[in-house]
């Protein structure tokens, strides 16, 4: 049995506060940054997905949900907030941003008439909705970015690194190219990565990786094996994105129980055992 999209977001909220509902005094007076974002895409036509399984039928990733890629998609444009977790994040603990139990506020574009105006209606949403200043954006792809870089009048508020294009695929982690190794639907696409200063950070000359950024978001590009021109969708990490305009986030331990209880929480409604990747988090 796969939890719905109410059910997930009430069992997370439990440590996520303000993020997913509005537990935190600060924020008492707003609606959660996961109903902004489906409300948002919802009035404008887009399907909102019921989120995945946090756990998952396969050993990759300890058998747990590593991203919002799915095997397939509706017809229409969609939207979904995910619950992730990632094994290797547990080495990362304690670093800005890094959390157990996270989530993907994801845009997807099957129309390729609709694609091109996708980064804007993601970066529009970030900046009108959730306060972030355009100037401060930082852009990390290859050679492929440009030309949509160059186009977008609000993309160029920001600014954009370039690095090399057979880097980025050999490293398949998002910034110019998504490719993990071993995932079992086989991702495989150009992107951007979406980057913003965690305080008073100047640039400068500085290149990849950027210190003292956070990665908040992730653009898909064009996929021209599948035909599809332009960006065809993305997402942003919604306590990253919640962390870069100042708001309260978990810290790495209250994930981390949110992560099990969820986890606990989905094997006990489909009577399937703990995966691996349970017991990493369960004994760290």
């Amino acid at each position: 049995m796969t939890l719905n999209r109410r059910h997930v977001m009430g069992l997370s909220a439990a440590a996520f506060g303000g993020l997913v509902m509005p537990r935190i005094p600060a924020l008492a007076q707003e609606p959660s940054l996961s109903e902004t974002f489906l409300d948002h895409f919802s009035a404008q036509g887009f399907k909102a997905l019921e989120p995945l399984s946090l756990l998952t039928d396969f050993g990759f990733n300890g058998g747990l949900r590593y991203d919002d890629t799915r095997a397939d998609y509706p017809d229409g444009p969609s939207v979904c907030v995910q619950p992730s977790c990632r094994v290797d994040d547990i080495d990362k603990a304690g670093t800005p941003g890094v959390l157990a139990l996270f989530n993907i506020m994801m845009l997807n574009f099957p129309d390729a008439s609709l694609s091109a105006s996708s980064a804007e209606l993601m970066l529009e949403f970030a900046i009108e909705q959730v306060g972030l200043d355009p100037a401060k954006i930082v852009y990390v792809s290859t050679d492929l970015f440009e030309p949509y870089f160059s186009e977008s009048a609000l993309m160029q508020k920001g600014r954009f690194i370039q690095r090399e294009r057979g880097e980025a695929m050999t490293s398949g982690e998002g910034s110019g190219y998504f490719a993990p190794a071993g995932h079992p639907h086989t991702p495989s696409f150009p992107t951007a990565s979406v980057h913003y200063p965690l305080g008073n950070t100047g640039l400068n000359d500085a290149s990849f990786p950027l210190p003292d950024h956070l990665e908040i978001g992730e653009i898909i590009l064009e996929d021209r094996q599948a035909g599809r021109p332009g960006p065809v969708g993305g997402g942003f990490g919604l306590e990253r994105l919640a962390l870069a305009t100042g708001r309260p986030v978990p810290d790495f331990t209250e994930s981390r129980v949110a992560f099990l209880n969820l986890a606990r929480q989905e094997a006990e409604q489909a009577g399937r055992k703990l995966p691996a990747g349970y017991e990493a988090y369960a004994t760290f």
